[in-house]
């Protein structure tokens, strides 16, 4: 099955999920290793690609249109 090529290095893990391990595991389990349908639907994986940057406190399932992190971060669309 194919990970997200954003796994290893993403911030969540050693930021804010840091000492909840279950929950980081979860998320891991669910998005970044579950394959390319499932990691496409994770919100960090959708900013990074679209605004070539992440909000290091965005979590995985986040109900924020990509238009209101943009908002929210002041983040402009790359592509």
């Amino acid at each position: 099955m194919n990970t997200c090529p954003n796994a290893e290095k993403c911030p969540i893990f050693n930021g804010i999920l840091k000492d909840k391990l279950i929950t980081a595991k979860g998320y891991r389990s669910q998005f970044c290793d579950a394959g390319v349908a499932a990691y496409s639907t994770c919100k960090r994986y959708q900013a990074k690609n679209t605004f070539g940057a992440c909000p290091p406190d965005l979590l995985p399932n986040s109900f924020m249109t990509l238009e209101q992190i943009a908002a929210k971060y002041n983040l402009v669309a790359t592509k």
